[in-house]
């Protein structure tokens, strides 16, 4: 499958390498390049087919949301995200209105750009995928965060709320196998933690291990989704 076509939108220089950088370096994108302004961004769009735009709101020469505005309005169906200053409801409402997949405030914090990026790759790939969408994996795509109906009570030590997140984690990204320190770092959670939470799933019958030996040492524990049938 072909990366993310990325464009950055941003006329400050130190963030936009920070973005730059961040994409540049994730699996599945592909970094175009960067705008510092609207007009540079339009006249960079008529040479490149963009998947994603990065777009910051206050440019030298206008509004990146009316910016995204006029693109909706001539049927551009690209990935929005809004790296702003701007937290006013009304801008905040503006930007939802216009169907943004997301929105983040600045200043940057890399696990939410990171976050973005992330839940972006997994609704482009699996929107690439032939064949239909059940209404639990449509959900988790939407982030929608409803926890699966046949999963009992959780027991003591275990948290609802971080369980929902290692599920929707391995779900969704049903083949990729994730590793304790994986899963800790994604969620910024302790290597303890992490390993408590994926042997409950395992035990409910919702993760498949495999083991991974090494050159030396034991052997790593890789966890994947374990899909239905």
């Amino acid at each position: 499958m072909k990366p993310i076509f990325t464009l950055i939108i941003e006329d400050d220089e130190r963030i936009g390498a920070i973005l730059g950088e961040l994409v540049g370096s994730t699996a599945g994108y592909s970094l175009l390049g960067r705008a510092e302004s609207l007009a540079q961004a339009d006249l960079m769009l008529r040479a490149t087919e963009p998947q994603l735009l990065i777009v910051d709101i206050s440019l030298p020469d206008g509004s990146g949301l009316e910016w995204v505005n006029r693109l909706r309005n001539h049927n551009r169906e690209v990935f929005v995200v809004m790296v702003t200053a701007s937290c006013d409801v009304e801008t905040i409402q503006q930007a939802l209105n216009l169907g943004v997949q997301d929105y983040i405030i600045k200043p940057l914090r890399l696990f939410r750009i990171q976050q973005s990026l992330d839940e972006i790759l997994t609704l482009h790939r699996r929107l690439c995928e032939r064949g239909l969408l059940e209404q639990s994996d449509l959900d988790r795509l939407m982030g929608k965060r409803v926890p699966p109906r046949e999963m009992r009570d959780t027991p003591k030590g275990i948290d609802a709320i971080t369980l929902r997140q290692v599920l929707e984690l391995l779900a969704g990204e049903p083949d990729t196998s994730f590793s304790t320190d994986a899963v800790a770092l994604r969620l910024s959670l302790s290597r303890t933690t992490a390993r408590r939470y994926l042997e409950f799933l395992e035990s409910e019958d919702k993760l498949d291990v495999d083991l991974n030996y090494g050159q030396r040492g034991r052997p790593e524990r890789r966890y994947h989704w374990r899909r239905a049938g």
